[in-house]
């Protein structure tokens, strides 16, 4: 017992130093036992248990995560808010401008650095994705493969959404619960519609999370990422 309370001990004291890199190894381990025992039953049960109307339900929720739906308007919010910095006639107004112009500039980033690694992890690993499991009873890995239908892990789509609601809850934090609750939702209706494992949408979280919040550091540098509105202010 007392050894295992040491080792407890240890982790929570690695976890403190280094949280990033320990939930990187609980994510990792996390994964690998649910591709050996969890991901190939799970998706067999789900294929048989959704009903058309709730497959084609989360097939509709799903394409909130696409990545340029929502890399799309964070480069148009930036691209806007200069312009109209450039074109604001007080400084005031100017700097303002400017603050929400680093946030959307944070947003973009956070979007497009952990969708780049996750499209690099993506083509390294290979995995074959669910629709073989069911079509041919194939389950497993080809390495550096480009094809879609190979490129199941990690989740792109919950990548992408984890990024954004990380990103929104670090610049909108009032409305936390609304930015987790879609990421939530969106994430599940990737095994949900069975295009991806469980362990796809665990790993491609822990990207979407982890990436956005190392991004957040570098743009904290220079200038916070908060915005607090006018209507925030009121509600306090």
């Amino acid at each position: 017992m007392e050894r295992l309370r040491r080792a407890s001990r240890l982790v929570a004291a690695l976890a403190h130093r280094h949280p990033l890199a320990m939930s990187l190894l609980a994510v990792a381990v996390f994964c690998a036992i649910s591709i050996a025992w969890i991901d190939r039953p799970l998706a067999l049960a789900l294929k048989g248990a959704l009903t058309p109307h709730v497959e084609g339900f989360f097939k509709v929720v799903t394409e909130l995560g696409e990545g340029v739906y929502l890399l799309v308007p964070a480069a148009l919010a930036w691209a806007l808010l200069r312009w109209r910095a450039a074109r604001a006639r007080l400084e005031a107004e100017r700097a303002r401008l400017r603050r929400y112009a680093h946030s959307a500039a944070f947003l973009f980033s956070a979007l497009a650095v952990s969708g780049v690694l996750a499209n690099l992890l993506k083509f390294a690993i290979g995995r074959i994705r669910p629709r073989h499991l069911f079509d041919g009873d194939l389950y497993g890995f080809i390495l550096f493969n480009t094809k879609w239908s190979m490129n199941s892990f990690p989740s792109g789509h919950s990548q992408a959404i984890w990024a954004a609601a990380t990103a929104l809850l670090f610049i909108f934090p009032r409305y936390d619960l609304a930015w987790i609750g879609i990421a939530v939702v969106v994430s599940l209706s990737r095994m949900l519609t069975t295009v991806h494992y469980l362990s796809d949408v665990a790993f491609g979280t822990y990207i979407g999370i982890a990436v956005t919040i190392l991004v957040k550091r570098w743009f904290e540098a220079r200038a916070p990422v908060h915005i607090k509105l006018e209507r925030d202010r009121r509600l306090v």
